[in-house]
């Protein structure tokens, strides 16, 4: 039991680690268009649940009650931070305009991300909600079937602001509404928003 919990802490260890840089690798593509880098700050988000603020550089913070959501069911009540990889703050408006969910390791978790773009929707929250994944098992595109729709696909483009497949390497471009591959349409994206 020893050695496979270990194994287990170990591949939770590689996978956090690379879950980290490619959120690092998103950010530094938005911050290298010109554009973006003078007019947003995008920053890590949080998940510490009973901080108020959290700051985004010197002169920029965000309220955590905006990133807050309220989950009611079954006689639990909580109020629980949505999750927030990368925050994008528009300098010139003000505010957050977009937070974005990054999954560098996919499969299960098209779910907890559909989910909380609901929470954020009956909360009637003013930012926009996307994705952000490589998608390394193609689940959500296949570039020999491009229009396919599997599952997955179907529900988060139905349901979040924007599903953006960016790999690190240059790859495919592919756009229908709501889901697009490749890097400029995220940059693109975001550019609209500033």
């Amino acid at each position: 039991m020893y050695v496979r919990d270990n194994n287990i802490r170990g591949r939770q260890s590689y996978v956090t680690r690379e879950g980290h840089r490619y959120e690092e690798f998103i950010r530094d593509l938005l911050m290298s268009d010109e554009q973006i880098a003078v007019r947003a700050v995008i920053a890590k988000g949080t998940n510490a649940e009973k901080r108020s603020e959290l700051k985004l550089d010197e002169d920029y913070s965000v309220q955590l009650d905006l990133l807050r959501v309220l989950y009611d069911s079954n006689g639990v009540k909580a109020c629980l931070l949505l999750d927030n990889d990368l925050l994008i703050y528009s300098k010139v408006q003000k505010q957050l305009v977009c937070v974005i969910s990054v999954k560098k390791s996919f499969r299960e978790r098209g779910a907890e991300t559909a989910y909380w773009m609901l929470k954020k929707r009956q909360s009637n929250k003013p930012f926009k909600y996307i994705l952000a994944t490589p998608d390394n098992d193609k689940e959500l595109f296949n570039p020999d079937k491009p229009t396919q729709r599997r599952k997955w696909r179907l529900i988060l483009t139905a349901e979040m602001d924007g599903v953006f497949i960016v790999k690190e390497e240059q790859d495919h471009e592919y756009e229908e509404e709501n889901f697009k591959v490749g890097r400029k349409h995220l940059i693109e994206f975001v550019k609209t928003l500033l």
